[in-house]
């Protein structure tokens, strides 16, 4: 079977909250010059680099977040960093709406239990992701009844 690449659902709120945290941070100093509080060009110009990657770290989610499922392995990618379990591993899906933090860009998510483990991730095709997912492993246990 060919890998697949699930992205995740993101939630309007969710991103509409780091997105202007990320234009409020960069912008900050250029509103502060304007009005006066900085008096030097130089330093709002060097502050505002500054604060750029700070608010090119909160958006990184937004442009890596996915799930990438192989014939073995499902890989969970969050921008950050890349968590591989293997399909053989998983034994039990369910729906969530957990607020733990989790590779996922939506409160819509699905849990996912491994090895006493688990990743909660929030594919944007569910019911595609399970299909997926159950024809590569048809053992592992499905439970759809909170959805």
């Amino acid at each position: 079977m060919p890998d697949i690449i699930f992205v995740s659902k993101v939630d309007f709120w969710l991103a509409l909250l780091l997105w202007s945290l990320s234009l409020f941070t960069v912008f900050v100093p250029l509103w502060q010059w304007q009005r006066g509080a900085h008096k030097s060009l130089i330093q709002t110009i060097l502050m505002t680099v500054i604060l750029i990657p700070f608010a090119a770290l909160m958006l990184i989610p937004f442009f890596g977040t996915k799930y990438i499922l192989t014939n073995d392995q499902l890989q969970v990618d969050s921008g950050f960093s890349v968590q591989k379990i293997e399909i053989t591993d998983i034994t039990y899906i369910t729906p969530t709406r957990s607020m733990s933090s989790a590779p996922a860009l939506s409160l819509d998510r699905i849990k996912i239990e491994y090895r006493n483990k688990e990743v909660l991730i929030s594919p944007k095709d569910r019911a595609s992701f399970y299909q997926e997912i159950r024809a590569r492993n048809p053992k592992i246990v499905i439970d759809t009844a909170g959805e």
